[in-house]
C-alpha cells in the first residue's frame, strides 16, 4: 500500500470494534467492564489515519491547513451540533433544573473543543454515579481528539521542514515515549487530570501516527507471522476490556496494550492478504458499522442517559432496545448529516465559517446563555421549589455570608434574634453554612443572637496539606478565630468525613484547635453531620416527588444510620473533651436505624451530604419536638 489514502474495511471493521466495546460498557455489561478501552482504539486509529493523510500531502508539498481543517469540520461539526441541539428538547422536557444547566454547559463547552477540560476543572469523575445524569460526558474524548487535531499539523509541518527523515522518525518515537511516561505519572498523581486532558492520552494518538510514519519502512509479513499479529492485537484489546473496570488506574501503562493492540492489527492489514482477525473486521455488515461508528458513539450515551434519568433499569430489554434505537438512529444521521456534508455540501472556507460554524456557535451560545439565565427553568417543577437555587440553596441564599471571609459583619451575618450583644458565633465550612439555618430556628426558640461566619476550606482554622501548609490564605482563619474567642460559646459546624484518617497532620490540628479553645473554658457546640445519600437515590426521590411513574417507594430510599468509623473527629472530640456539647442533625431524620430524604413532603438535601435551606430549617423544627433546645441549658 502507498502512502497515499486507501480505504482499509478492516479499519472500519477496527472502528465498530471500538464502538461496541464502549456501547456494551456504558450499557453495563458486567462481563465488559473495561470496554471504555475502545476510546483508546479510536484514539490510535484517529492518530494513524490523520497522519497518514498529512504525512502524504506534506511529501507531495500540497498540505493546507484550510483544507484539513475544513475536512474535519465537515466530519465533526454538522452531525455534532445536531445531536446537541436534539437533546435539549427531551433535556428540557425530563432534566430537573440542575442537570439541565449542566447540560447547557457542556454543549457550549463541547462545541468549543474543551468539554474535557470542563470536567477535568469541575473535578468530575467519569466513573462517578453522578456521570450517569451528562448527556455530553462522552464528549470528552472528541475534545481531547479536536485538541490534537489543532497542535500536530503545525508541529509535523515543522518536523518536515527542520528536520531529516530518519531525525524525525526518532522524534515522534522520543515525543510517543515521553508522552506515555508523562500518562503513568499523572495516572499516579492526578487520575482526573490523565483520564480527560491531552498531555496523558497523546502518546495513544501518536502510536497510530509512528505506525503512519513509519508505514513505507514496515516489512510486509509473510501470511504466518501476519495471522500472529493479527490475533496477538486481538488479545491484546479483549484482555483488558474483559479484565479492567472502573477502579483500575487508567490509563498510564495499563492503556498500552490496547493501543498497541489497535497498531498490531492495523499493521496486519499491510498486505493485501488480510490476516485472520483483519478479514473478520472488513466482512461487509462489520464495517459498514464503522462507517457509522461516530454517530453511534454520539448517540448511545444520551440515549441510556435518558434511560436510567427516568428511572429505568438499563438491562434485559430495556438494553437491548436502547441499542436498537442507537443504531436507527445512528443510520439516519448519518445518511442524511454525515453523509451530505461530508460529500455534497462541500463549501469553501469562508462559506463554511458562514453557514455552519457561526451558525452552530451561535445557536449553542444562545442555548447556554438561555437556560443559564434561567436556571434551568425550575419552574418546570413547581413542587420541587426546595431545588431552587437562588431562593434555597444556603450558597445563594446566604451569599453576603459565606466565602466572604470576613467577620464582624453581624448586621448582614446573624442568626436568632437580634440584640444589643452578641451570645456566640457559629464558624466553619460549606457544612456550617447549610447548619445556619439549623441553628437559627434553635437560636430564635432560645432567645439568642448568633453570628456566623461560614467559608470553604476552613473547617476550624484553614485546612491544611499534609506538609502543615495551608491550602487557602490563613489571614481569614486567624481572624475568624480570634474573633471566635471572644464570645463564651462557639459553635463549630464542618465536614467531620473529611477527617477520617486519623494519622494525617489536619486531623491532629483539629483536635488541637478544639483543645485550646477548651483550655480557654469556652462553650463548644459540635454540630454533627448527616449520613450522606446517594446522587441516585436523591435522584429517584425527585422522581417519586413529581409523580413519574417508577418501581421503587420512598422507603427504598432510605438511608441506612451507619456506624461511624473508629475514629471518626466527633466521637473522639467528646470522648477526650466531656464539656463539648455534640448536636446530632441526625436525631432529627432518624428512626429505627434509617434516615429520611423529606420532612413534610419536602427534600431536605441539596446534594448527596449538604442540606438545603429548607430542609435544614425543617430540621431544626423537627429537632426541636423530637429533642427539645439544648441551646437553653448551654447559655444560662
Amino acid at each position: 500500500m502507498s502512502l497515499k489514502h486507501a480505504y482499509r474495511a478492516d479499519i472500519d471493521g477496527l472502528r465498530t470494534l471500538a464502538v461496541f466495546l464502549v456501547i456494551l460498557f456504558h450499557a453495563n455489561v458486567e462481563a465488559l467492564q473495561g470496554g471504555y478501552i475502545g476510546v483508546d482504539v479510536f484514539f490510535v486509529i484517529s492518530g494513524f489515519l490523520i497522519t497518514k493523510s498529512i504525512n502524504s500531502e506534506m511529501l507531495d508539498n500540497r498540505f493546507s491547513f484550510k483544507s484539513f481543517y475544513l475536512k474535519r469540520i465537515r466530519r465533526i461539526i454538522p452531525v455534532l451540533a445536531f445531536v446537541v441541539f436534539i437533546i435539549a428538547i427531551p433535556g428540557y422536557l425530563y432534566l430537573f433544573a440542575n442537570h439541565y444547566e449542566a447540560y447547557a454547559r457542556a454543549a457550549l463547552n463541547t462545541i468549543l473543543s474543551t468539554n474535557n477540560f470542563y470536567l477535568w476543572s469541575n473535578s468530575a469523575n467519569y466513573f462517578s454515579e453522578s456521570s450517569e445524569f451528562q448527556p455530553l460526558l462522552h464528549t470528552w474524548s472528541l475534545s481531547v481528539e479536536e485538541q490534537f487535531y489543532i497542535i500536530w499539523p503545525p508541529i509535523l509541518l515543522l518536523l518536515h521542514r527542520k528536520i531529516k527523515l530518519k531525525a524525525r522518525l526518532k522524534t515522534i518515537i522520543l515525543i510517543t515515549i515521553l508522552g506515555l511516561i508523562l500518562s503513568i505519572y499523572l495516572t499516579k498523581t492526578n487520575l482526573n487530570m490523565a483520564y480527560f486532558l491531552l498531555p496523558a492520552r497523546i502518546f495513544e494518538l501518536l502510536i497510530g501516527a509512528c505506525l503512519a510514519l513509519y508505514w513505507s519502512k514496515l516489512p510486509k509479513l509473510n501470511t504466518i507471522q501476519n495471522h500472529i499479529l493479527s490475533l496477538l492485537g486481538a488479545l491484546l484489546i479483549f484482555i483488558p476490556a474483559f479484565l479492567l473496570d472502573k477502579q483500575s488506574f487508567f490509563p498510564g501503562y495499563q492503556a498500552l496494550w490496547p493501543c498497541l493492540g489497535a497498531a498490531f492489527i492495523i499493521y496486519a492489514g499491510k498486505t493485501d492478504t488480510k490476516a485472520i482477525f483483519n478479514h473478520i473486521l472488513q466482512l461487509k455488515p462489520v464495517a459498514f458499522i464503522g462507517k457509522i461508528s461516530y454517530s453511534m458513539y454520539l448517540w448511545h450515551w444520551p440515549i441510556f442517559v435518558f434511560i436510567i434519568y427516568l428511572g429505568y433499569d438499563l438491562k434485559g430489554l430495556n438494553r437491548v432496545l436502547a441499542i436498537l434505537f442507537t443504531c436507527v438512529l445512528s443510520y439516519l444521521s448519518w445518511r442524511f448529516i454525515e453523509q451530505p456534508f461530508r460529500y455534497r455540501f462541500k463549501f469553501n472556507f469562508k462559506k463554511t465559517l458562514i453557514y455552519v460554524i457561526l451558525p452552530t456557535l451561535a445557536f449553542i451560545g444562545i442555548l447556554y446563555g438561555v437556560i443559564d439565565a434561567k436556571n434551568g427553568f425550575p419552574s418546570r417543577y413547581p413542587n420541587l421549589s426546595e431545588f431552587n437555587k437562588k431562593t434555597n440553596f444556603p450558597s445563594k441564599v446566604r451569599k453576603a455570608c459565606f466565602n466572604k471571609r470576613v467577620v464582624g459583619n453581624c448586621e448582614r451575618c446573624f442568626l436568632g434574634v437580634k440584640k444589643d450583644t452578641l451570645d456566640g458565633v457559629l464558624i466553619g465550612d460549606s457544612f456550617a453554612n447549610h447548619t445556619a439555618s439549623f441553628l437559627d430556628v434553635l437560636a430564635k426558640d432560645a432567645n439568642l443572637y448568633i453570628h456566623d461566619s461560614a467559608a470553604s476550606g476552613y473547617p476550624i482554622m484553614n485546612d491544611i496539606d499534609e506538609n502543615s501548609k495551608p491550602i487557602y490564605p490563613e489571614a481569614y482563619a486567624i481572624k475568624r478565630m480570634e474573633y471566635a474567642k471572644q464570645f463564651k460559646t462557639i459553635y463549630i459546624a464542618a465536614n467531620w468525613n473529611k477527617f477520617l484518617d486519623t494519622s494525617t497532620k489536619k486531623y491532629q490540628q483539629a483536635i488541637r484547635n478544639i483543645e485550646a479553645l477548651v483550655k480557654l473554658n469556652k462553650n463548644i457546640v459540635l454540630f454533627d453531620c448527616l449520613r450522606e445519600t446517594t446522587t441516585i437515590n436523591l435522584h429517584k426521590m425527585k422522581l417519586l416527588k413529581t409523580g413519574r411513574k417508577t418501581s421503587f417507594t420512598e422507603n427504598d430510599l432510605l438511608i441506612p444510620k451507619y456506624n461511624r468509623p473508629e475514629g471518626y473527629l466527633v466521637n473522639v472530640l467528646k470522648k477526650r473533651f466531656p464539656s463539648i456539647k455534640i448536636i446530632d442533625l441526625n436525631d432529627a431524620i432518624c428512626k429505627n436505624n434509617s434516615c429520611k430524604l423529606m420532612i413534610n413532603n419536602t427534600i431536605v438535601y441539596r446534594n448527596t451530604d449538604h442540606l438545603n435551606t429548607s430542609g435544614a430549617r425543617l430540621i431544626g423544627e423537627n429537632y426541636l419536638k423530637l429533642k427539645g433546645n439544648p441551646l437553653k441549658a448551654i447559655n444560662n
